[in-house]
């Protein structure tokens, strides 16, 4: 019951449950999943055997309820009975070029995905020339490496004309930012396509013991903190836009971090509004997690949300429907 209680009220520190802000400790914030997992088990455990201490997790969630919002959302049954501006954020790990999955054709189901969800705007991470299908219903593109004279990058594909683009290069690292406008219903609108330092977690070398446990959670660490800068640079362009703007992105952290307090700033998580489940778009020692996010400008509202389950990457797809207000 100790341990339970111990994890409850971390899980509310790192949640923000308190005071409307979280207690910010790079790698913990990075397991909220997990922790939240594990309470959930010592929930039903308590249940089975009708014992009182089920109580403290049905008080930590009133207490939380809102914050809960980023990690569950409850079966939006509506009907969408409304059309706006669709945008797809996907990342396509290079269209399988390395054969990751055991799958033929997979640049050509993607294209195949993509005509089928027809998006206005489709953000692609992980983009590659070389292996990329023709997205011939997209006259419009932006299309930038990462790295000087590379060929895998970022992609802006449009139904729309895209004017002011940008590139923003993160340094040391193969990962970076995108932006274009486009006039939507008589207004300019800022479309982000950013893509944050990979992880790169790899639980081979996990905590199973003491020096692998210091090394796993200093190199997690480190990264978190080039994320840090990356989202810095970020914002210094982003300050300068005086116009509505949505981001597409490739977070590589979760909703209970630093970096995704600071990238979606006051603008509006798609997800927490309309979104479904557990919304998990990249697998992590086999457990959903969402690091793939659509944030869009409070000046518009949201029609629809899906996370799109395929097989066709590492990370699964996500899309919105918004229009304005």
């Amino acid at each position: 019951m100790f341990i339970n209680l111990i994890l409850l009220i971390l899980q509310l520190l790192l949640m923000g449950s308190f005071g409307g802000g979280y207690y910010y400790y790079p790698f913990l914030n990075l397991m909220v999943p997990f922790i939240i997992l594990i309470n959930c088990f010592f929930f039903i455990f308590w249940i089975i055997k009708l014992k009182w201490p089920f109580v403290m997790f049905v008080f930590s969630l009133l207490i939380s309820y809102t914050e809960w919002e980023r990690f569950y959302k409850l079966p939006n049954n509506g009907i969408p009975v409304s059309k706006g501006l669709k945008l797809m954020s996907f990342n396509v790990r290079l269209f399988n070029s390395y054969n990751w999955i055991d799958q033929e054709n997979v640049p050509e189901s993607i294209l195949s995905f993509v005509n089928e969800e027809s998006p206005d705007i489709l953000c692609l991470q992980e983009f590659s020339k070389e292996f990329s299908p023709p997205f011939k219903s997209y006259p419009y593109t932006y299309i930038q490496s990462s790295s000087k004279n590379g060929q895998n990058g970022l992609c802006i594909l449009s139904k729309y004309p895209l004017y002011n683009r940008g590139f923003i290069p993160f340094e040391n690292s193969n990962n970076g930012a995108v932006f274009a406008e486009i006039f939507y219903k008589r207004d300019t609108l800022r479309i982000y396509n950013l893509h944050l330092e990979s992880l790169r977690i790899n639980f081979k070398d996990t905590l199973l013991t003491r020096v692998n446990s210091k090394k796993f959670i200093n190199r997690i660490t480190d990264v978190i903190k080039k994320q840090e800068v990356q989202m810095a640079e970020f914002e210094k362009i982003d300050k300068k836009n005086l116009n509505p703007s949505i981001i597409c992105t490739d977070l590589n952290n979760n909703a209970f971090s630093k970096i995704y307090k600071g990238i979606k700033n006051k603008r509006i998580d798609a997800f927490s509004i309309a979104g479904n489940g557990l919304g998990g778009t990249y697998n992590l020692a086999n457990f959903p997690f969402r690091i793939d996010f659509i944030f869009f400008d409070p000046r518009m509202e949201i029609i629809e949300f899906n996370t799109h389950s395929i097989n066709l990457s590492d990370h699964n797809p996500v899309s919105a429907v918004l229009r304005w207000k």
